[in-house]
């Protein structure tokens, strides 16, 4: 009975650090989630005169997927966002807006400016540098400014470099993507050739200045 009781508790302790061990890989190969809340942060001015300007914010990204957690590990899982984020980019976007004057409205018929705003690159690229890890981040947003039906296109670019402090070490990934997003957005929120596209007054057949 002996015998039977150290085999059998062998056996339990053996399929214990079994168990373990698939644990610990299934966390080293699980992804991560990052949640995307970019703000927009530019200098308050009165270029757009109270005009009012409808707003709509995509995430045209093909996936949710941003890069690995970790490249330089074969147990590295996914990092992806968290969530669909433009309603926290629309929130940026309108405050960017009324910084400069503007005045964001519901889309109607007597709202003849809109600003499409669209999120079509967040990557997560990170890269080793000697025996450490930097964080890089890069974000890209489209914006296409329709005014009384004439247009104009922009693109911006954000892009947010860390240094890790020792290899292994994972970056605080919310707060990354979201900087990167904010970024982008504060960008486009200060091009000024935008903002007078928008704020000008354009008739159909002329424009008037």
């Amino acid at each position: 009975m002996k015998k039977l009781s150290t085999r059998s508790r062998r056996l339990r302790a053996s399929a214990l650090l079994a168990a373990l061990a698939v644990a610990f890989c299934l966390a080293g190969c699980a992804g991560q989630q990052a949640t995307v809340t970019p703000s927009v942060v530019v200098e308050p001015e009165a270029l757009g005169r109270g005009v009012e300007v409808s707003t709509a914010v995509k995430d045209s990204r093909p996936s949710a997927e941003v890069g690995l957690c970790n490249p330089a590990s074969s147990m590295s899982g996914k990092l992806a966002t968290a969530c669909d984020p433009s309603p926290a980019m629309r929130t940026a976007v309108e405050k960017g807006l009324r910084d400069k004057g503007f005045t964001p409205s519901p889309a109607r018929e007597s709202v003849v400016r809109t600003l499409t705003v669209e999120l079509t690159e967040l990557s997560y690229k990170p890269s080793q540098e000697n025996t450490h890890l930097a964080a890089r981040a890069v974000a890209v947003v489209t914006v296409t400014a329709d005014n009384n039906g004439q247009k104009l296109t922009r693109r911006y670019e954000g892009e947010t470099v860390w240094k890790l402090p020792a290899s292994g070490v994972e970056p605080e990934f919310d707060k990354l993507l979201s900087m990167t997003v904010s970024k982008a957005l504060s960008r486009m929120a200060s091009d000024y050739e935008l903002i007078h596209f928008m704020e000008k007054t354009i008739l159909r057949t002329r424009e008037v200045k």
